[in-house]
């Protein structure tokens, strides 16, 4: 080429560039945006409580000088124990953009938790309204803003009938898409059919709140998470909350990618030598069945099939179940006696 048309390219390249320059660094993180996998978990800690007496709640058993001595020496080491729980549970895909959790006892404790050093780079803003259960735990919310923009953060009575905890809602945008998390802490077992009338209670409560949003917009991406205290198959999930292991034909009702791996005999808590599904993600169809092209969407997780996984590595167990912080009164030292679910959210 001669000299005379080198330079003629050259100053036709410059212009160009002047008219349509490529942002480089733009470009860069419009494909890591695009790329980006999301994890979002829940999980119930265990009795997270300071070491403070709160004469409005009957925490009394969680102080230094109770029969468990709580101290702030467990306590700082059970926060530790958390944070590498999630630390790990990001390895492979980046540390959580949001964590449902249960059995919190206050905002404080969240705060703390948030602030590990292990996980401190996500940044963790929270989400906390004290409740009526009488001993004080709450179900809370942390998120990284700067992954998820927060628009409504709001706490709802139980309609059950008993002091039991709030269900916590989140409204906010991943990627613009729109979200709607319902996390739940449905009251315990213990009293038999009794409690499982309440918990029916608190799932229609559930699935009237989701049906809600899902009118006033139909784009919406709902997700319901928490400890349900039933079965993937009991009547409170896959009856009242329409939450089955198949997705509709007409959209209606929930996907709940826990209810195939309590098929294959998983398991989030260990009771009397058997493991249940307590803990469970169940999500809106078209968090499935995405809406458009390039919307968000469950992805599988690892190398095999599933939509949701239990999080587990050998040093959170004992003797094959979850290794508890406490059993009775007697204090274990392990990191809690539930183990966290997650599910993935990519294009």
């Amino acid at each position: 080429m001669c000299k005379a048309c080198i330079r003629y390219a050259v100053v036709l390249a410059a212009v160009f560039l002047v008219r349509y320059p490529v942002p480089a660094q733009d470009a860069a993180a419009a494909s890591d945006h695009a790329s980006r996998r999301y994890v979002v978990a829940f999980y119930n800690v265990e009795d997270l409580f300071d070491t403070a007496d709160d004469p409005h709640t009957a925490d009394e058993e969680m102080l230094p000088l109770a029969d468990r001595r709580w101290t702030e020496e467990r306590y700082r080491a059970k926060l530790r124990s958390l944070a590498r729980v999630i630390s790990e549970m990001g390895a492979a895909e980046g540390l959580p953009v949001l964590i449902g959790l249960a059995e919190v006892e206050n905002r404080a404790v969240v705060e703390e938790l948030a602030a590990e050093p292990s996980i401190a780079a996500a940044g963790y803003a929270v989400c906390h309204a004290d409740s009526p259960d009488t001993r004080g735990i709450d179900v809370a919310f942390m998120y990284r803003p700067d992954m998820l923009h927060l628009e409504n953060f709001r706490t709802v009575r139980a309609a059950c009938g008993t002091a039991t905890r709030d269900l916590a809602i989140l409204e906010g945008r991943i990627c613009g898409e729109r979200f709607c998390v319902v996390a739940v802490h449905f009251p315990s077992r213990r009293a038999g059919e009794w409690s499982e009338a309440q918990r029916r209670v608190c799932a229609r409560q559930v699935r009237d709140i989701a049906d809600s949003v899902r009118r006033a917009d139909a784009a919406v991406k709902v997700i319901v998470m928490g400890d349900m205290n039933d079965e993937p198959n009991d009547r409170s999930v896959a009856r009242d909350l329409g939450a089955r292991r198949r997705v509709r034909d007409d959209g209606s009702g929930f996907y709940n990618p826990f209810a195939m791996k309590r098929r294959a005999g998983r398991g989030t808590y260990r009771y009397d030598g058997r493991w249940n599904m307590l803990d469970q993600i169940i999500v809106s169809p078209n968090l499935v069945r995405p809406d458009g092209d390039g919307s968000l969407h469950l992805c599988r997780i690892g190398r095999g099939r599933a939509l949701g996984s239990v999080f587990r590595r050998k040093w959170m167990l004992r003797r094959g179940e979850p290794f508890a912080t406490y059993r009775g009164s007697d204090y274990l030292g392990g990191v809690s006696d539930h183990l966290p679910v997650y599910v993935v959210l990519g294009r």
